[in-house]
């Protein structure tokens, strides 16, 4: 009798495992193929394995706990794997990246828009993604995770425990025999690691809409509100949505100064203000349906982004603290990547979102604090700062010689600080 129940029992376990065998595919198959991209593109991302040696991943110098930038805050830009190997520039963050626009020449505007780095170089036009296009520079990238090739990166994959998922993820891909793939092969998985990523980076944990400035939104549109205005803080509705989630009266100053303009002159006259959004610009953009938006955002909505996706020249000093070479060349910027001295000297704008966990700023990390950076707009052109990088250039009309006071600029900072994701009611 105890044998009889003993092989009951055992056939009904092999029952079971036949069974769990049997939909297991179909298990996989009902996550949906993106789904399956962000997965793997998430263990891509915090894989410390895929640097040459060992060490360093994606996250070392874009941190989720650090607003997506290097947590390293005593040096202006990141070091490598290898050591007393440093980048030229200062770490740009990975959040909010996803609504970058692919890099192109406005002709209306006479500008250039978009792309990812610095200098715009990840175009989007290699892989039909600037997020994927971004992706594939670091691993190769000697004073970043120094891979000598696309090959020692699928290699090192192959080897991982996620093997089977970028199997499952890319249908048709078999990383088994890496050694004996063709070069053709190798490039291909190589793209598909840096879609893979590009995928992760297009998930809520890089947009998650989470600021002071976002809770004063959402309330502003439930007391019906209109976008525009809600999103520049102007009117009656918006001072209320304002009380209702806590803001202080400096950061509601500073939301004031900020959406104001100024003619540059020295002076704050009338309703003048700090002209910050002429280039951080408040507006809300059209949802292109591959960015994640907020369920209280309007239908077709992106809330903003506190950029206009240009580049400028603000007259930022060269930096000369460790690691930079007094005598390394100047650095050119977007003019390096479109082959045009006029634009030489020039930087992306870079989203405020996070501004206040995303210290140093600059693209070269020139300034540590946001305080510093908001007086050099200030008073660039009145105050005595070191010469531009890249004089012929600087942008003389928006700022420099704005005449605000210190306490404005306290305001500023503290309305900027409302832009940081993690916010509690």
């Amino acid at each position: 009798m105890f044998h009889k129940k003993m092989l009951m029992v055992l056939v009904t376990i092999s029952a079971i495992l036949l069974l769990v065998l049997a939909i297991a595919p179909a298990l996989a198959k009902s996550q949906t193929s993106q789904e399956l991209k962000e997965a793997l593109g998430k263990e891509l991302y915090f894989d410390v394995k895929l640097s040459q040696p060992t060490g360093q991943s994606c996250a070392s110098c874009h941190d989720p706990d650090f607003g997506f930038v290097d947590p390293d805050l005593d040096l202006p830009v990141s070091e490598g794997v290898l050591p007393n190997m440093f980048g030229n520039r200062n770490s740009p963050s990975a959040a909010y990246a996803m609504f970058s626009p692919i890099f192109h020449f406005d002709v209306d505007e006479g500008l250039f828009i978009g792309g990812q780095f610095w200098d715009g170089r990840a175009t989007g036009e290699e892989l039909g993604d600037l997020l994927a296009d971004q992706a594939l520079g670091p691993f190769l990238n000697p004073v970043e995770m120094a891979n000598p090739d696309k090959r020692m990166v699928i290699r090192d994959v192959a080897n991982s425990a996620y093997r089977p998922l970028f199997e499952l993820a890319w249908p048709g891909a078999d990383l088994s025999n890496w050694s004996l793939m063709s070069d053709a092969e190798i490039e291909a998985a190589y793209d598909q690691v840096a879609l893979s990523i590009a995928a992760f980076e297009r998930t809520e944990l890089f947009a998650p809409f989470s600021s002071k400035y976002d809770a004063y939104l959402e309330a502003c549109l439930g007391l019906g509100g209109r976008p525009d205005k809600c999103a520049m803080g102007s009117g009656p509705k918006a001072e209320r949505a304002a009380g209702t989630v806590g803001y202080t009266e400096l950061e509601w100053q500073g939301m004031q100064l900020f959406m104001g303009v100024n003619n540059n002159d020295g002076r704050l006259t009338g309703n003048e203000g700090a002209m910050c959004s002429g280039c951080h610009i408040a507006d809300w953009t059209s949802d292109p349906g591959n960015v994640v938006v907020p369920d209280w955002a309007p239908e077709g909505l992106v809330p903003p982004m506190f950029t206009d996706f240009t580049f400028d020249n603000l007259g930022v000093p060269k930096n000369l603290a460790y690691p930079f070479d007094p005598l390394s060349p100047v650095d050119l910027g977007l003019g390096d990547v479109v082959d045009d001295p006029a634009e030489n000297g020039k930087f992306k704008v870079m989203t405020l979102r996070n501004i206040g966990l995303t210290e140093p700023y600059a693209h070269n990390g020139f300034f540590r604090t946001l305080k510093d950076i908001t007086h050099f707009y200030n008073t660039r052109d009145v105050a005595d700062w070191p010469d531009p990088e890249y004089p012929p250039t600087v942008n003389f009309d928006e700022l420099g010689n704005l005449g605000l006071s210190d306490s404005h600029e306290d305001a500023l900072v503290a309305f900027m600080r409302t832009l940081d994701d993690g916010y509690q009611p």
